[in-house]
């Protein structure tokens, strides 16, 4: 657990899953992979690079708490931290999207019992996340989603 062995496979197979799922979407203009098979909800998030100044997209699982979503860097049980943490960390703006809505967001990072009672609902939504925790020696970031008020 939390060996070379794994992050190698696991790593290898995020990165393949990634590349795969972008292309599906691009392809598709977004109509297809909104839901990742077993039924977690998929949504894009765009940071700004920390080090780039670069807008950057990612696909992750996500859950729902409310009006916000929840996302955590758990890099699918690897021990490095997923580049997208720290770019949220330096600049916690930017956008969110589900479907076909896009919307503004702030990315508040959360700790303690909020961080766990978040973590159980990616958990509720995709079983592995229980296997990402036991399988790390590090805390994975949980962090709020949250809709940015529009002028």
């Amino acid at each position: 657990m939390g060996s070379r062995g794994y992050d190698l496979f696991w790593g290898s197979l995020l990165r393949a899953t990634t590349v795969s799922h972008r292309a599906l979407h691009a392809v598709s203009g977004g109509r297809l992979g909104r839901r990742f098979p077993g039924g977690a909800q998929v949504v894009w998030i765009t940071t700004l690079g920390r080090r780039s100044g670069e807008w950057r997209t990612t696909p992750l699982l996500a859950g729902r708490d409310g009006a916000d979503w929840v996302i955590a860097g758990s890099n699918a049980g690897q021990e490095r931290v997923p580049g997208w943490v720290f770019n949220i960390r330096e600049h916690p703006e930017g956008s969110l999207q589900e479907g076909d809505v896009s919307v503004e967001v702030t990315f508040t990072e959360v700790h303690g019992d909020e961080a766990l009672r978040l973590y159980s609902l990616l958990e509720q939504g995709w079983s592995a996340y229980r296997m990402y925790a036991r399988n790390i020696h590090r805390e994975i970031p949980v962090f709020r989603v949250s809709p940015r008020a529009q002028p």
